[in-house]
């Protein structure tokens, strides 16, 4: 793993980790809680080595240093444990054991001895520190006079009592939060690790395209604006039209050799945004001057009429049946030149009337004037998509960021493959919009793209430090003379009409339909 790789972990992995910090931290400090209190406090003595001439009354001499030194083991040896338990007056209550609680030093270069003292209480520390320091001085007199023959040669002067503390010095807080926020932070970079490690989800488009063994054409990024209602509208998130010009320029390179005229759009699952990515494409394309008709192809679970808003009552299942011509089927669309037909009433045999003749010839008679986009069902419930996309120039899978699995992914390639159908791309729906380890910048770049306002005027997104551009264009556009209307053509707007349909097309037909519908050749939008 590089250096970037670990930055893009903890990228995506920050509510994981700001967890695992803050459980670390409350563990630490329940811990802390729990622990039982100890303070500590510190006595000092010097030793003086005198009575000799040899050694000499002189404070710091090398003979003190160095009987200072050889007394230091004597804090933690059994007499002055005892001389401790005989003295009243050091706090040791009945019982209570010294070990690991008694400690000793010489300061550097000196004879000053300081005896550190731990304890449960603040008074009992500085009872034992000073207790300690004199049943030390006994012992090291009792020794000194049974070396001498009876004159001590070394002397323990009392220099500072202990002073009572007022913090304890154990558990400590502060270090124990601090441990316990590094180990809830190492222990939830673990868990991302190995959630990374074992995630078998589409997390980007390098997932979707060694899973799927084609090249990403697009990815859309996840906005309210494509949920729910508003699956229709993509122009009301810039970000999200322009993810979808994308597809299309890259739809239109996706064939060097031969013009894509047709085009399935499915997924391996369902919910995966497959009709949204299809109805927002065939929009995009109409809007590019290109003509375009939009097939719902989907007779189980139809959803085109009610994302555009249409009357889907009558629609592919009829035309397939014979029982309405495709010309009376075809409904207009809010967008010109953007043609849809609906799914109509479900049939009881979807997949039969999808690989029908009659399905194969409105696909080659539509493709000859129109762009055909086709919103299949998904690939692995039902084989609808896969005999579909034998009628078609080729398929585009769409999958979604963090809910398609790879696995299923790569089911629906060798379904495609096995029916020899042509794969166009692959299309990643639902990517999070600061998802940058999959190169999707297009929010860093918010600031370039424009919406229209009600009146058509464009509304820029304002940045700091910089005039708003929408009164510049406002001010730029009220300066120009009314005159300059007369410049438009003359000519009126040429209307596209609803594509005709050649007769003989009415007459192929699959299993019928039960009901007869009624002609929609008075109300056709198109």
């Amino acid at each position: 793993m590089t250096v970037l790789d670990f930055l893009r972990l903890t990228g995506k992995s920050w509510k994981i980790l700001a967890v695992g910090a803050i459980v670390g931290l409350l563990a630490a400090f329940g811990y802390t809680q729990i622990q039982p209190k100890e303070y500590e406090a510190n006595s000092a003595g010097f030793v003086v080595a005198s009575g000799n001439a040899e050694l000499g009354y002189i404070n710091g001499s090398e003979a003190a240093i160095a009987k200072a030194n050889s007394y230091i083991p004597l804090i933690t040896s059994q007499p002055v444990y005892a001389k401790i338990a005989e003295n009243p007056d050091s706090g040791l209550a009945e019982g209570e054991t010294l070990n690991g609680r008694l400690s000793a030093t010489v300061a550097p270069n000196s004879n000053l001895i300081n005896v550190q003292a731990t304890a449960s209480t603040p008074s009992s520390a500085v009872a034992l520190a000073n207790g300690a320091l004199q049943a030390m001085a006994d012992v090291i007199t009792e020794i000194e006079t049974q070396v001498g023959g009876g004159a001590s040669g070394v002397t323990v002067v009392e220099l500072q009592n202990a002073v009572e503390p007022t913090s304890p010095v154990s558990p400590n807080l502060r270090n124990n939060l601090i441990i316990g926020g590094a180990i809830g932070l190492l222990l939830a970079y673990a868990f991302a690790l190995l959630r990374r490690s074992l995630d078998v989800k589409v997390r980007d488009s390098k997932d979707l395209a060694a899973a799927s063994g084609a090249g990403t054409l697009g990815r859309i990024p996840k906005s309210p604006q494509l949920m729910g209602k508003n699956r229709g509208t993509n122009d009301a998130d810039a970000i999200a039209a322009e993810s979808f010009r994308r597809l299309r320029t890259n739809l239109r390179f996706a064939s060097v050799d031969e013009e894509i005229r047709s085009i399935v759009v499915t997924s391996a699952n369902a919910g995966e945004g497959k009709s949204t990515v299809s109805t927002s494409l065939a929009q995009v394309l109409a809007q590019s001057n290109t003509p375009t008709i939009l097939i719902d192809a989907d007779l189980r679970r139809p959803t085109v009429a009610t994302v555009l808003g249409i009357d889907g009552k009558i629609g592919l299942s009829e035309v397939l049946s014979g029982q309405v011509s495709l010309e009376d089927a075809l409904v207009g669309s809010k967008i010109p030149g953007l043609y849809v037909l609906p799914s109509g009433r479900i049939p009881p045999n979807p997949s039969e009337m999808l690989g029908s003749e009659a399905m194969k010839s409105i696909v080659s008679l539509l493709s000859k004037d129109y762009i055909v986009v086709i919103d299949a069902p998904p690939l692995l419930p039902v084989t609808d998509a896969a005999v579909l996309s034998t009628r078609v120039d080729g398929v585009v899978l769409v999958a979604s960021a963090g809910r398609t699995r790879r696995e299923d992914v790569s089911a629906a390639r060798d379904m495609l493959k096995q029916v020899h159908s042509r794969m166009l791309g692959t299309v990643l729906n639902m990517v999070p919009p600061r998802d940058t380890a999959d190169g999707y910048e297009y929010r860093r770049n918010r600031s370039y793209y424009v919406t229209a306002d009600k009146k058509g005027m464009p509304k820029f997104k304002a940045v700091k430090g910089h005039a708003d551009p929408s009164e510049q264009f406002r001010a730029q556009n009220d300066a120009v003379p009314a005159q300059r209307e007369s410049l438009a053509p003359s000519q009126p707007a040429q209307v596209r009409s609803a594509p005709v349909v050649p007769a003989q097309l009415e007459t192929q037909s699959a299993e019928p339909v039960s009901e007869q519908p009624q002609s929609r050749r008075s109300r056709r939008g198109a």
